[in-house]
């Protein structure tokens, strides 16, 4: 166990902080600021990377703040015992999704996370909670699930100066 202090982000949330013209740009930029500050790694995975590379170029990601994480054979199994769980879920009627949306990166990207031990997970996409909390609650998920929709002075009970 590392005593490392881990956030852990998401595409949404890379694609807000570098977006000035988005509502979330000062989110964002507040959250990123406040765990550098405050000794954080943040690390995001090679998936978000791939997403990011859609519409944009890995140059223009923050490499040298932002700590890239292999998504790799452990974090795979992983992500199918989490799958599972949320196919049985969304059959009882817990959650509502798309059956593509089941094992989508999404849910990689939680997964990867709680493997890699991280404290935060930040993101802009307030829909992938549901998916969090019913893992939450199976006991496959232990760190926050960030959505930067609150601003980080709310979130910790911090003046923005």
């Amino acid at each position: 166990m590392s005593d490392n202090k881990i956030v852990f982000c998401d595409t949404g949330f890379v694609i807000r902080l570098l977006d000035r013209t988005s509502e979330l740009h000062e989110n964002a930029l507040g959250y990123f600021r406040y765990f550098l500050e405050n000794d954080y790694l943040i690390r995001m995975s090679t998936i978000a990377v791939a997403e990011f590379c859609v519409k944009d170029k890995i140059e223009n990601l923050p490499l040298q703040q932002i700590l890239l994480s292999p998504f790799n054979a452990h974090h795979a199994s992983k992500t199918g015992e989490c799958a599972r769980i949320l196919y049985n879920a969304k059959a009882k009627g817990v959650i509502e999704v798309d059956a593509r949306i089941l094992i989508q990166n999404d849910v990689k990207l939680l997964v990867q996370a709680e493997c890699e031990s991280a404290d935060f997970y930040l993101t802009s996409d307030s829909r992938s909670k549901r998916m969090y909390d019913v893992l939450k609650e199976e006991g496959k998920l232990s760190f926050d699930f960030t959505d930067i929709h609150m601003p980080f002075s709310a979130k910790f009970g911090v003046i923005d100066f």
